[in-house]
Order: structure tokens, then C-alpha cells, then sequence
């Protein structure tokens, strides 16, 4: 499994290891071995762009999962604004660290093929990112 991740916005503390163990994290937990995801830091204008372009609707959103799945084998990309996470993370009183991680885990879920348009699916979508977050969240702070 591959993942990068490049930063098109300043994002300040956060590095993209942390960002990269995260999505590893949901990917071996899904027992996706055959991977690749790039994670791209970006700011408002830029996801407010995509969101137009790809979605037909306006303004920024927190992250945007774009995947291909070709024989089993998994590549997306995933967009995350990191001026929105900022945001977030003041609204839910969590550390930017915190939020940039779940919006990894939820990108990396859509990559998956979980979605979150129906109420049950949501119900299962968020399950996993809670489980996964903690076991991100846990990992960095386990030393060695």
C-alpha cells in the first residue's frame, strides 16, 4: 500500500506522517493491501472549487474523496480543507491534529466504498470512523 500526501496550504504543526499512519490505520483495518492514496492539504478556495466543479454546489467543504477502483485494487484521492478543519476542530473543541485525523479516516473510508448519503449508512460510516480515529489517536501517542 502507497500513500502520500502533499500540502498545496500551509498546515502549520501537522505533518503528513501523522497524516499517512492514519489512513494506513483504516486501510489495514479494512484489509485493503492493494492501495494507493494521495492525501492533499488544501485551502477553502481550492475545495470550494472542486466542490463546484465535481458536486454543482457552492462554498468549501471539509473533505472530498475522489476513487477509482480498478481489479481490486484501490486509488483516490483525497482533497482535505485544511481551513475548514481549523474551523472544526474550534467547533467540536478538539486539537487541529484530531480533526485533520478523522477527516483522513473519513476520506480514506469513502475510498473504501462507504458512503454516507442514507441514515444507515451513515450510522455504519460513523462507527468505523470512531473506531479508527481512536486507534490513530492511540497509536501516536503510544511511544516507540
Amino acid at each position: 500500500m502507497k500513500v502520500c500526501v502533499a500540502f498545496a496550504a500551509p498546515a502549520g504543526s501537522i505533518g503528513g506522517q501523522s497524516l499517512i499512519s492514519a489512513c494506513r490505520t483504516v486501510l489495514r483495518g479494512e484489509k485493503k493491501t492493494r492501495a494507493r492514496v494521495d492525501i492533499i492539504v488544501v485551502d477553502d478556495a481550492f475545495i470550494a472549487a472542486l466542490h463546484r466543479r465535481f458536486f454543482n454546489e457552492d462554498g468549501p467543504t471539509d473533505v472530498m474523496t475522489f476513487p477509482l477502483e480498478e481489479g481490486g485494487r484501490i486509488e483516490a484521492e483525497v482533497y482535505i480543507s485544511i481551513d475548514t478543519a481549523r474551523v472544526q476542530a474550534r467547533e467540536y473543541g478538539v486539537s487541529i491534529r484530531e480533526e485533520m485525523t478523522r477527516l483522513v479516516v473519513h476520506g480514506t473510508l469513502h475510498a473504501c466504498g462507504y458512503d454516507d448519503r442514507t441514515e444507515p449508512s451513515r450510522r455504519a460510516m460513523k462507527q468505523k470512523e470512531e473506531l479508527y480515529v481512536r486507534k490513530s489517536l492511540r497509536r501516536r501517542r503510544t511511544p516507540g
